[in-house]
């Protein structure tokens, strides 16, 4: 039977392929290789930096990046690869075992997982850029619930997507000279793994953040919180709006942004129609970029920074944040 409704915990099947419609390449149509994308991403936020890194498979071209934003010296370290795959790129259809991996000789990008042994992995090695990375994430059974979700992208595409925002990790970070080591206490990864038939052209904005709370009702000022949230790609039903509390999903409606996105470094308001969230964003450094290649383009920017406002629980706690970590994005992609 075929899965339509989302859920949380373990990923707990064979592959994506039964949810998208979509064979493995090796008996895949042309329409399927042109119209599938898959990309995994992993962010990681914490008091000192922002990091992030991502493997994008479109079947014709492959595209990878890795940054790192010095929050202290506000320095932004990064590196952009667009290649045609020709070996350079593995993509396993599975979002929580397997691998993902961009390699191009002694430069790498890989994220690994099996949450059967020792969870998700990353390790990023850019000897140009002088950026490396091993990260370990904590996503033990019963510490944190991803959120998988199957799409309908209408005219009868199909998606997949598993989100995570808030997973402890531990590790370290090289970027700019300087070494960062990652105290899980304080650093939080955020995750997406999506494979599915996507639209030639589309929009979005995406917001994603993770760190700690203030419950002025309980007086516990370190409730663990993680939001997803996005708004442009899932309006045929099912959202993927998602608010963890201590590592425990729970539904957001759709949401808005108000922005000027002539001045993206100005502050970025996000709500939701449900007002469980109420969240103003204030840009320190972004990522941005305008290419066009023909047959692909993409346009976005990406500012990091810190979100404070207020979030709504499902049990009614109104929870205050002040200075939590995270990313908003616009991207117009063309692929």
């Amino acid at each position: 039977m075929k899965v339509t409704q989302p859920w949380s915990g373990p990923f707990g099947l064979a592959d994506t392929t039964g949810i998208t419609g979509l064979p493995l390449s090796g008996t895949a149509t042309l329409k399927n290789r042109v119209t599938e994308k898959r990309w995994c991403y992993l962010g990681i936020v914490s008091p000192e930096l922002f990091f992030g890194a991502a493997v994008i498979h479109l079947g014709y071209i492959t595209s990878a990046f890795s940054f790192c934003f010095d929050r202290e010296r506000r320095i932004m370290t990064e590196a952009n690869f667009v290649r045609p795959p020709m070996g350079r790129v593995r993509y396993d259809r599975h979002s929580a075992s397997g691998i993902c991996r961009f390699k191009e000789g002694k430069r790498r990008i890989e994220f690994s997982g099996d949450l059967d042994t020792n969870g998700r992995q990353a390790r990023i090695e850019l000897d140009t850029a002088d950026l490396l990375a091993d990260i370990r994430l904590a996503e033990t059974a019963g510490t944190f619930s991803p959120m998988h979700f199957p799409m309908d992208m209408g005219q009868g595409k199909a998606a997949f997507t598993t989100k995570a925002a808030g997973i402890p990790a531990r590790g370290q970070i090289r970027a700019a000279g300087r070494t960062f080591i990652l105290d899980p206490e304080q650093t939080f990864a955020l995750y997406d793994w999506t494979h599915g038939a996507y639209h030639r052209k589309t929009f979005w904005n995406w917001t994603c953040g993770a760190g700690f709370a203030s419950d002025p009702e309980t007086g516990d000022k370190k409730t663990k919180v993680g939001f997803n949230l996005s708004r442009g790609v899932y309006e045929n039903g099912t959202l993927e709006n998602t608010l963890w509390v201590n590592g425990q999903p729970e539904p957001v409606a759709a949401v808005d942004y108000d922005y000027d996105t002539a001045q993206p470094l100005t502050p970025w308001k996000i709500t939701s129609k449900d007002r469980k969230i109420n969240l103003r964003f204030f840009p320190e450094g972004k990522r941005s970029a305008n290419d066009n290649f023909g047959l692909v383009a993409s346009r976005f920017i990406q500012p990091c920074g810190r979100f404070d406002g207020q979030i709504r629980t499902d049990a009614g706690h109104s929870l205050t944040l002040t200075d939590t970590a995270g990313v908003v994005e616009e991207h117009f992609a063309k692929w």
